[in-house]
């Protein structure tokens, strides 16, 4: 089996496929065999139809199931004997089927990226800290307070730190304009 590798563009590669016509005809040729021992035609008996019958009558589609398997496994013995990690499946194109000749293809696939680690006893690692007072906690705690709070109706006018439901309309030049206004809307100050 001949192999080679190209690399097209990044990840990327090429890999050509060249596997010698005698170990695909042999496997044809074997399969057919162990085929005419089951077959059944019309005028033969059950195994005892002619190897030059049954060639020319399923020869053809044997030898497309030969040839598919032995391209699947050839691109799996490229792959191990070129030390190749494919990141996927691979797109394989048959370049020669021919009866006779060498089965080639091409198989074009991704392989994973080479990572090289740097050497980790020479990095530095600066431990960073935080001081945390009481004063940086009670800030915190007011924050949580005034965002999770409730609200009770009141019969009072308002006050700092109230919240209030307001209708109102806003006008420009004398008229309403979109967006411009709300019933019910709510409006909190804390400040």
């Amino acid at each position: 089996m001949q192999v080679s590798v190209e690399t097209t563009q990044g990840l990327e590669r090429k890999m050509t496929v060249a596997v010698p016509s005698e170990k695909v005809e042999s496997a044809v040729n074997t399969r057919l065999q162990e085929a005419a021992r089951n077959v059944k035609l019309n005028g033969f008996r059950k195994g005892k139809v002619p190897y030059k019958v049954i060639k020319s009558k399923f020869g053809a589609g044997v030898r497309q199931e030969v040839v598919g398997e032995m391209m699947s496994q050839s691109y799996y013995e490229a792959i191990d004997q070129e030390s190749l990690k494919p990141a996927g499946q691979p797109n394989i194109a048959p370049k020669n089927l021919d009866e006779g000749k060498d089965l080639e293809f091409v198989a074009t696939f991704q392989v994973y990226p080479e990572i090289t680690l740097p050497d980790f006893s020479t990095i530095k690692v600066q431990r960073l800290g935080a001081e945390i007072s009481e004063a940086d906690i009670d800030e915190m705690v007011e924050s949580l307070r005034k965002q999770k709070q409730s609200w009770e109706v009141c019969d009072r006018a308002a006050a700092s730190e109230d919240r209030v439901n307001i209708d109102y309309a806003g006008r420009r030049g004398g008229e309403d304009f979109e967006g411009g206004s709300a019933q019910g809307a709510n409006l909190a100050s804390w400040f």
